[in-house]
């Protein structure tokens, strides 16, 4: 996945630091509060909350397992 630098707040637009992906189901943002010492990384896919973890590493590890995790029921729906 072709994640973005992590961002700083934009004003207006994005509340957190954030990270950015684009997948077949939309957008994947990864959001948290840059100024808290320990905060967790939520995870956005399209308009779909999806959970969030301690680390930006396990935040884009979520990505891929969800979007795997679709991949595997789309499979199993279209007979794949």
């Amino acid at each position: 996945m072709n994640w973005t630098q992590p961002k700083p707040p934009i004003q207006g637009i994005r509340y957190y630091d954030h990270v950015m992906c684009e997948t077949p189901f939309g957008t994947a943002i990864i959001e948290w509060k840059g100024w808290k010492e320990s905060d967790s990384y939520s995870l956005n896919i399209g308009n779909n909350y999806i959970g969030e973890v301690f680390d930006l590493d396990n935040a884009k590890k979520l990505a891929v397992d969800w979007l795997t995790e679709k991949h595997r029921e789309l499979s199993i729906l279209l007979g794949i």
